[in-house]
């Protein structure tokens, strides 16, 4: 048994960015309960926080340190396993530890706090008022009392005074755990009841009293007892009046217990598992080899679009549950993770729960509780799921893992959802696979240099051919267009309908227009707090600003000059719904972008609909691109292929041939041929030509050299410096002793870009400015993290006057 002192200390991290951990003292009665992974109440500065445990010792410290004041938890919050994790994202992303913790726990388990009162001791002294002596006897009754409660009741400078001669204390209290869902259990209480019952019936029936709880109590034979009251409650017989009542006669019973749901109805019928095809048979062996022998192996599997990667994921994931293993199933959008739920709720009922941002926090915490207990063995979810306290992880599967948005940008911790999963599964010695039609320059890269093992898919089910491509030349087609689409794509469309067909629309605008302008002066109208134009909505006849949510109606007249010739340039989303439902009145049109699908629910809604058919055309932004299966869509159409490339990005490219590639995916994916349209003015752009033919391979082999000889990644570790303050002109100065301070740790060995404004100057009212540098991606993650401390060391020696206004963000591995 371990032998406890009274010199043991707790090192302790908080959600902030500072990245060492404090050290605080554990008092004896606080050493048997202390642990790793529990969250502790401390003295921070001149409050009081919460903060989490990473390691505990015996070795003091040559400061003073301060005691741990109460321990929160009864049993860690974080597993030994994400604590490593965690500890790995703070070096590797240079974060704090605490902000990477922060990120990995569910509110209700992580910092997120309500400051509350409480008196600091139980005797009130004779010499207050009788209003002073009243609140604080108030509050001791209370134990703790919400300080927004008490501001509200009483006079914030009486409290104040209170605080100040220390006869109340602010603290911190965890945001209230959630308790789990909970319903009555009910049960026979005997073997023998339900015959009991039987009997009763017979002799109600024969004396011709039917009671209302004598007919639910006919309809509750026939159940298979234990069961929920909210499934027994669908029953109109099977109120709580009947069941208490049945209860009294001493025939069954109820205990309150722990319920987990999907938060939505779907169907298990496991005979559904489909068979392998050869192609897929020889992927799954190469990760069922891996599975057997219980070892961390990356796999990269390259399948085109339709090819039936799904299938090869629920298959390893089968035998994974088998061996008595837990999985991970990481999605790229929000909005796929119903129709994949679906998929795989086929085969594994109930087994899976659901981890993604538009969850309640109960539904949240639900789900994370069920597979920390080992109720649930497999977790799917967006970006954020990584983190899911799947026990006795075996399997992780990436989809779509060249999808942009697996890369957090704000706030810390700035983190690449895929290569997480990836030290997640070489951390629990579990196979890890990447999966794409358009595998990212960098896992393609990783692969050719033996980080992964690549695996291909190059067929469709059924014979199925990839969809024919026409690239439309705009250029040509300005004479032939009806309304925003070429004459060759509304016939395609017109033809699809007639044979009772779908056809999907991409354009990737939100708005009605891209903006209002002034047709007199020229003016456009721009947010107020960041330089970008306001998007016009016509439904709402608002303008809008995407990175802010800066919000103003419509203006009659223009700003500048005062005439009312302010007019909508440009098209998007809601304009394109518009227009396509004059051209094809008798069909039915859904629009799917941020706007219609920023409800609960809603983006699955809209495909189910869609996949019902109760809509012929679905119109929307890239995520009509991502994932989805619908054998009847046999037209696809990209109304202006060349958005892409209007970002000053050297990632451009293979962004525009991924988006175009799955696009045209969503096209012939059964027996019925598909077609798909680019209306482009860049007809000769390599990614357009390419993604014409369906040729990844030769894309990447293009891309991959032009990265090689600017030395771009995955050829260097690109890290970017985002300056942020409400002063432009400290900004700036920040920005540029900062990349001086850079440039010399480095010693001119690496390149440095910048500083300079960032694309977009001004945002959310503050200004931005950003440093490059590429460095060589031999340099490990401990020399890059070395290289970071040296930088900030030698520029907190040098930072100018008023520094502490502009905020330092850190982006290692930026996407841009």
């Amino acid at each position: 048994m371990k032998k406890y002192t009274l010199s043991q200390y707790a090192e302790i991290v908080f959600p902030t960015a500072v990245r060492h951990p404090f050290t605080y003292e554990l008092a004896k009665n606080y050493q048997k309960e202390a642990q790793i992974g529990k969250r502790v109440w401390v003295p921070l500065q001149k409050k009081n926080a919460i903060g989490l445990i990473v390691d505990i010792h015996e070795s003091k410290p040559n400061f003073n340190t301060r005691p741990v004041r109460k321990i929160l938890d009864d049993t860690p919050v974080l597993s030994e396993e994400l604590l490593k994790l965690t500890k790995w994202i703070y070096r590797f992303y240079y974060c704090g530890w605490g902000e990477a913790i922060q990120a990995a726990l569910p509110v209700g388990l992580n910092f997120y706090s309500e400051k509350k009162l409480r008196a600091t001791n139980g005797d009130v002294p004779n010499h207050l008022n009788e209003n002073k002596r009243q609140i604080i006897q108030d509050i001791h009754e209370e134990d703790s009392y919400p300080l927004a409660e008490a501001q509200k009741r009483w006079d914030d400078t009486v409290i104040d005074k209170l605080i100040g001669q220390k006869l109340l204390e602010v603290w911190e209290e965890p945001v209230t755990k959630m308790d789990p869902s909970t319903d009555n259990l009910w049960d026979w209480t005997t073997n023998k009841a339900p015959k009991e019952a039987e009997r009763l019936v017979k002799e109600h029936q024969e004396s011709g009293k039917m009671y209302k709880w004598i007919r639910a109590l006919r309809l509750l034979t026939g159940f298979d007892l234990p069961e929920f009251q909210k499934e027994l409650t669908n029953h109109d017989l099977l109120e709580y009046y009947t069941l208490q009542r049945i209860r009294e006669e001493g025939l069954i019973d109820c205990k309150e217990v722990e319920t987990i749901s999907l938060g939505m109805k779907l169907e298990y019928d496991p005979t559904q598992l489909k068979t392998l095809n050869e192609e897929q048979q020889r992927a799954y062996q190469e990760i069922e080899d891996v599975l057997n022998k219980n070892q961390y192996q990356n796999f990269l599997l390259y399948g085109i679009t339709g090819s039936g990667k799904t299938e090869v994921y629920i298959h390893a994931l089968k035998k994974a549950l088998e061996q008595g293993k837990g999985g991970l199933v990481l999605v790229p959008e929000i909005g796929l993770t119903p129709q994949i739920v679906r998929r795989f709720h086929m085969i594994f009922g109930d087994d899976i729960a659901v981890l993604h941002s538009r969850l309640t926090n109960r539904e949240r915490y639900d789900a994370w509780r069920a597979l920390q207990k080992g109720e649930k063995r497999i977790a799917i979810g967006a970006r954020s799921a990584v983190f899911a306290p799947v026990q006795n992880l075996g399997l992780v599967v990436v989809d779509e893992e060249h999808d942009a948005s697996y890369k957090q940008e704000d706030p810390a911790p700035r983190y690449h959802g895929r290569d997480v999963a990836i030290m997640r599964g070489h951390i629990n010695d579990a196979a890890v696979v990447l999966g794409s039609a358009t595998p990212s320059m960098a896992s393609l890269h990783g692969s050719k240099k033996g980080k992964s093992t690549f695996m291909e898919l190059t067929n469709r089910p059924f014979d199925a051919k990839l969809p024919e491509v026409k690239v439309l030349d705009m250029k040509q087609y300005r004479s032939a267009m009806k309304g925003p689409i070429a004459v060759p794509v509304y016939e395609a469309i017109d033809e699809a309908l007639r044979n009772d067909e779908q056809a999907i629309l991409l354009y990737n605008r939100r708005g009605f227009s891209s903006y209002l302008q002034c047709e007199t002066c020229g003016e456009i109208p721009e947010c107020p707090n960041c330089s970008v134009s306001l998007t016009f909505h016509k439904s709402k006849r608002q303008l809008r600003c995407h990175y802010c949510g800066y919000a103003q109606r419509q203006p009659r007249r223009c700003k500048e000059c005062g005439n009312d010739s302010v007019a909508p340039q440009g098209s998007g989303t809601q304009q394109l719904e518009s227009q396509i439902g004059g051209l094809f009145p008798g069909a039915e049109i859904l629009r799917m972008d941020f706007d219609t699908t920023s409800g609960k629910d809603a983006h699955a809604n809209i495909l189910k609909k869609f996949g019902r058919k109760e809509a012929d055309i679905l119109v929307g932004t890239q995520i009509v691109a991502k994932g989805m299966d619908f054998p009847d869509v046999t037209v696809v159409g990209v109304i202006d292929a060349d958005t892409e490339l209007a970002f000053p990005s050297f990632r451009s490219g293979e962004r525009m041939y991924q988006l175009l590639s799955q696009v045209a995916g969503r096209s012939g994916r059964s027996e019925k041929e598909g077609r798909v349209f680019f209306q482009t003015w860049q007809p000769d752009h390599p990614a357009i030509k390419m993604a014409k033919e369906h040729d990844y391979k030769s894309f990447a082999r293009q891309e991959l050299a032009f990265r090689k000889m600017l030395q771009y990644p995955p050829y260097s570790r690109l890290i970017r410096f985002v300056f942020k303050g409400k002063k432009e002109e400290r900004v700036q100065k920040v920005a540029e002793t900062f990349t001086t301070s850079l440039t010399e740790v480095l010693g001119g060995l690496d390149s440095v870009l910048g500083p300079s404004p960032s694309a977009i100057s001004k945002m959310q009212k503050f200004y931005r400015w950003e440093t490059f540098v590429k460095i060589n991606p031999a340099n490990g993650a401990g020399a890059i993290e070395q290289m970071l401390d040296n930088t900030f060391a030698h520029y907190d020696d040098h930072k100018p006057r008023g520094a502490s206004s502009v905020r330092i963000n850190v982006n290692v591995d930026a996407l841009e």
